[in-house]
């Protein structure tokens, strides 16, 4: 496991009140990866956003949440949406 090479899974409660935690999933993750600060600013943020919606929707009682860096970005799959960052060059 590295900032470039890492994927990580988790299973969350389908309750807009676990939003921020997702939220704090995002954050670790943007600082695991190294991402420059307001790239990974605005990841949070559209993460965060994916997670709200994700997490207001009827469905499953829970959403399965996946996160992976490579070498080219940082990407955070929720549901059915993915929010992706590209790592600095």
């Amino acid at each position: 496991m590295s900032p470039r090479s890492f994927t990580f899974k988790l299973t969350v409660p389908r309750d807009p009140h676990a939003a921020p935690i997702v939220a704090g999933v995002a954050g670790h993750a943007v600082t695991y990866a190294q991402l420059e600060s307001a790239a990974g600013a605005d990841f949070v943020t559209r993460a965060t956003a994916a997670a709200g919606k994700a997490l207001a929707a009827p469905g499953p009682a829970s959403i399965n949440i996946v996160v992976t860096s490579d070498d080219t970005a940082l990407s955070f799959a929720i549901d059915t949406e993915l929010v992706s960052a590209n790592h600095a060059l």
